[in-house]
């Protein structure tokens, strides 16, 4: 098996998070100018993460794919492609790709710094949902997430490429912000000690495998396969698990090349670091 690896950056590098006046809600304006501003800062915020920089130097963007709730979650319907119980009270939550109120959908971003090789895995943009009451959301709200994995990425070449983020590091994090109350949470990607998602020991598994999915029509094309996300999630710095289910599951197509060209990416290549 033949794969690249990310090296493990230096434990006092503090891990790169968006600009908060960025990426934050807009002080304390309507719900209606907010998903206004977030309409018109996501295409800079596409440029900025997919093909932005890393802590060392330039990114060169590898895949940008559209993020959509895995249609055969646990506690589905509705649908969700993440699921943070107990995070914002005592109750099962559960976050669409796909039913947020913007143009865009998530994104999940693959790249590799230039020169160095390391790799990267950046997901971010708006989902929405909330207390899953069985069929539908009590009460639903947007979160804003963004979620980058900048240490022991490694991708492998064998039957089909796979992504995967192999054991804990503090600086696979992220933040996850509630936008009709700016709540702002730590998220951090914890190990699967029990091969939940995937071989025992990643933190995060993307791979063209159909995880979770009914066979394809033809099961011998590795290309018939569905790209599905997955990987579990702790507010523990330390990466031990909280107790409840913090996880990823989605799936994954490409953006259109109408949307590449909308979000600036049709001819970038790199991120030069300023």
């Amino acid at each position: 098996m033949r794969h690249i690896t990310s090296k493990r950056l230096a434990a006092s590098s503090a891990p790169r998070t968006p600009n908060s006046g960025l990426l934050g809600p807009g002080g304390n304006g309507t719900r209606r100018a907010r998903t206004k501003e977030m309409k018109a800062t996501l295409c800079a915020i596409a440029v900025l993460l997919c093909a932005g920089t890393a802590a060392n130097g330039e990114l060169a963007l590898i895949s940008l794919r559209n993020i959509h709730d895995h249609p055969q979650g646990e506690l589905g319907p509705p649908s969700y492609a993440l699921r943070l119980d107990d995070v914002f009270g005592d109750f099962p939550a559960t976050f669409s790709a796909d039913a947020q109120t913007f143009s865009f959908q998530p994104l999940i971003s693959l790249a590799q710094e230039i020169g160095t090789g390391d790799l990267f895995i950046t997901i971010h943009g708006t989902f929405h949902g909330g207390e899953d009451i069985g069929g539908s959301w009590d009460s639903p709200f947007d979160i804003h997430v963004y979620f980058r994995f900048q240490a022991n990425v490694v991708l492998d070449h064998n039957s089909a490429l796979i992504w995967r983020v192999d054991g804990f590091s503090p600086l696979n994090t992220g933040t996850i912000t509630r936008l009709d109350t700016d709540e702002t949470i730590n998220l951090y990607a914890m190990e699967d000690a029990a091969g939940d998602y995937g071989p025992v020991g990643h933190t995060f598994h993307f791979a063209q495998d159909g995880w979770g999915l009914d066979p394809p029509d033809d099961p011998d094309n590795p290309n018939s396969y569905e790209w599905v996300g997955r990987g579990g999630l702790t507010t523990n710095s330390d990466g031990s698990p909280t107790g409840s289910n913090l996880s990823w599951t989605f799936i994954t197509d490409i953006p259109t090349p109408g949307t590449l060209t909308l979000l600036g990416l049709g001819g970038i290549a790199a991120g030069r670091r300023r």
